[in-house]
């Protein structure tokens, strides 16, 4: 499709930008191997971008670099021309490439292998590998493919039988950094910790390369995922096609509630009609439940003939199911994908024309990810974002430059959680006897917990060193995208497998009578079995969705940062104890909205120990109601989460909160705001640091808002365990000028 065809589309919404196309800044190839050369010739690679030189260069050197550029600004060249290279001078040399996904990592290979470099010998060491082959990878390939899975379970722990290749090992490169940050970034951080430590004991040193999409922080992102210095590379050199972006807002149903059509409704809108015209287009939803039912209603508006060119994609398919819908999409066989972000990361999908963003996706870093999947390198391309009602989404569509300029997010990852750090310790204990100077890899925090291992009988000292005192591999129990490593299988009447979800999630997401959502079909959950880790479920034709109710008790365990706000008021950080209660769930409506029932639950508490911020408010005059106080508290909470991940890269699903008006142990009003993982993942921390610019900009997103007296746009939340009771838009206001010392009267009725 051409340019003015697609800057003519209309009816999509409100353009916000029409960026130009870009000329690259171009540098001169760099002295090559001749068969490297001619490889990268061949393919029409005569000179680079600016960047990718300063980043060769840079490698050459021995520094460690972190690349941090737009989508298909060719990144992955930075870490592939130093690895080629030191193959081809010296085959012994060896390189692993860590890319998030398995696919993700075979893509790689494909494109590795279509150069035809004789002496680089690629090769994928995943789950997927057969055993018969992972003998000749270890000991053939010079370059390894693989994920951060693999390389905690299947090659650090076996690291003797990779002897030759470590001991040679000279390049790490670290594919899509950015989406190393949290609790799966921390995990990450810890095996690329071990990573260093078995490379060192084998006579190593490697040098490590990482590339990220551009964040607000990625050098320190860099540094702590891997313990060492970086140089920044962030001038981004390559060429870019003309892109018209767009901002649509769901209609206003209801001015008075702020009540909007729905999202789900709006993307299939804009998913069908760019289809039905032709135009390849991609669509990202938040969640598995949002891309099956975009997909559904999509499918419905463009009838069975179109219907077959389009397909929902989400994690939890099985491997055959996403690789047939990825080569249908690259054959051009598929006009439309509607997907979660497992299609966000650089799968080599074909041209793309449009993108059309569903609801915000957890970072504005995501958003340029995912609007880059389309008009790669000169070709034009369309940008869609459609708003959701929550706070942040309604916050983006009103101030679009926090999208199309600065990055705002910082990724952070942490080794202080006990969660995260001390089974990692144990799996490096296994891997060799830990000492005094492995501190040096495991931060700070290194001593303590060896120290509580060590106490725990979990670990056994013997001269100078901890032991690892069990039998089995230790980091098979580490599930790196949890604090948790336990998962619940949901299962359908004939006992075929169609998902899972993290155990901690599977009490609000898989309680019985929950609605689940699987490829465009729903299922309702009869049984959990949480000793067994199983969910049980039937299909039943797809007219509800279910919301459970939540009771929540936040217990301060230990202060660690606190200072005044106006008012009297306090900000505090430390760490809490949070224990939940799922005691009901809503049956709700596809079709209007309206509650169709509310049913009782009887199910055990979760409990765990995480990160918080919380604010104290002095005693209020009188005796304020419940509905007037307690509801200005519960606004304030919602408004602030959601907008917390405009500062810290999450997803407002990653944060809990809690609001009352006495609490038992501070004996004062009190809003807590806490990371909903077990230890903590620097998210909340974030909040401490920004607290006064997060506060001012809930305020301005509440009291601007048109709606009378509350809504999803100001402080509703979607993820609310109280169903939004009480709120008071008006109180939160009152409050919010308080802690800002902005009025003088406390924050009352």
């Amino acid at each position: 499709m051409s340019v003015p065809a697609l800057h003519q589309i209309e009816g999509l919404g409100r353009t916000v930008a029409k960026m130009p196309p870009r000329d690259p800044e171009l540098a001169d190839l760099p002295p090559l191997h001749p068969q490297l050369k001619e490889a990268l010739e061949n393919l029409g690679v005569r000179r680079l971008y600016a960047h990718q030189r300063e980043a060769i260069e840079l490698v050459r050197g021995g520094q460690n670099v972190m690349v941090a550029t737009a989508t298909a600004s060719g990144k992955s060249l930075c870490y592939k021309i130093p690895a080629f290279e030191n193959a081809l001078r010296r085959p012994a040399d060896r390189a692993v490439f860590l890319y998030p996904t398995k696919a993700l990592a075979q893509d790689q290979l494909g494109k590795i292998e279509r150069l035809g470099l004789r002496g680089v010998r690629a090769a994928t060491y995943d789950g997927d590998t057969p055993q018969a082959l992972r003998a000749d990878v270890r000991r053939r390939a010079n370059i390894v493919l693989t994920n951060p899975d693999m390389l905690n379970v299947g090659i650090l722990p076996n690291h003797e039988g990779w002897a030759d290749f470590l001991r040679n090992l000279k390049l790490v490169a670290v594919d899509e950094a950015h989406v190393l940050r949290g609790i799966f970034g921390s995990h990450v951080a810890a095996v690329l910790r071990r990573l260093r430590r078995v490379a060192n004991i084998h006579g190593s040193d490697p040098t490590f390369v990482l590339t990220s999409a551009t964040i607000a922080n990625p050098a320190e992102l860099a540094e702590g995922l891997v313990g060492e210095p970086f140089a920044l590379v962030d001038r981004d050199g390559a060429s870019a096609g003309e892109r018209r972006v767009v901002f649509r807002n769901p209609p206003l149903l209801d001015r008075e509630s702020g009540k909007r059509r729905s999202l789900l409704t709006e993307g299939a809108h804009v998913f069908a009609a760019l289809v039905s015209q032709g135009v390849r287009t991609l669509a990202f939803a938040k969640s598995r439940k949002g891309a099956e039912l975009i997909y559904r209603y999509a499918a419905d508006r463009l009838g069975p003939e179109l219907a077959r060119r389009i397909s929902p994609y989400r994690a939890g398919y099985t491997v055959r199911e996403r690789r047939e819908i990825e080569g249908r999409l690259f054959r051009g066989e598929l006009l439309g994908v509607v997907s979660t972000n497992a299609l966000e990361l650089g799968v080599d999908v074909g041209s793309l024309d449009a993108v059309v963003c569903c609801g915000y996706p957890g970072s504005v870093a995501s958003i340029w990810q995912q609007w880059g999947r389309a008009g790669r390198g000169r070709n034009p391309a369309l940008a869609v974002y459609i708003a959701g009602e929550d706070a942040l989404d309604q916050y983006l569509y009103e101030n679009p430059q926090r999208v199309l300029g600065r990055r705002v997010e910082a990724a952070r990852v942490t080794l202080q959680n006990p969660y995260i750090l001390a089974p990692h310790l144990l799996a490096a204990a296994h891997e060799a006897p830990l000492e005094e100077e492995d501190g040096r890899y495991f931060g700070p925090e290194y001593g303590r917990f060896k120290e509580e291992l060590v106490g725990g009988g979990a670990l056994v000292e013997s001269g100078g060193r901890a032991h690892y005192a069990g039998s089995s591999s230790p980091a098979q129990n580490i599930s790196l995208r949890s604090a948790s490593s336990e998962t619940v299988l949901v299962a359908d009447e004939e006992g075929e497998v169609i998902g899972t979800s993290e155990k901690a999630r599977a009490l609000k997401e898989l309680h019985p009578g929950a609605t689940y959502l699987h490829r465009g079909r729903a299922y309702e959950v009869e049984e959990l079995d949480l000793p067994l880790r199983r969910a049980l479920a039937r299909r039943v034709a797809n007219r509800f969705y279910t919301q459970p109710r939540v009771e929540t008790d936040v217990e301060v365990l230990r202060g660690l940062m606190s200072r005044k706000l106006a008012g009297g008021a306090e900000l505090h950080w430390g760490r809490v104890r949070v224990t939940d209660a799922v005691t009901f769930y809503k049956k709700i409506r596809v079709s209007d909205g309206r509650v169709a029932g509310i049913f009782p639950l009887d199910l055990p508490d979760v409990t765990f120990d995480t990160q918080a911020l919380w604010i104290t408010l002095p005693p209020p005059p009188g005796r304020p109601s419940f509905q007037s106080f307690g509801g200005a508290l519960h606004a304030a909470e919602h408004g602030a989460i959601g907008l917390l991940p405009l500062y810290a890269m999450c997803d407002r699903a990653d944060i809990g909160g809690l609001s009352t008006p006495l609490h038992r142990q501070t004996g004062l009003p009190t809003i807590f705001v806490y990371d909903g993982y077990p230890g903590g993942a620097g998210i909340t921390q974030r909040g401490y640091e920004v607290f006064e610019e997060l506060a001012g900009e809930t305020l301005r997103t509440i009291s601007g808002c048109p709606c009378e007296s509350g809504c999803p746009s100001c402080i509703q939340s979607p993820k609310c365990g109280n169903w939004n009771e009480p709120l008071s838009k008006g109180g939160a206001i009152r409050l919010l000028e308080y802690l800002l010392g902005r009025t003088e009267r406390y924050p009352v009725s």
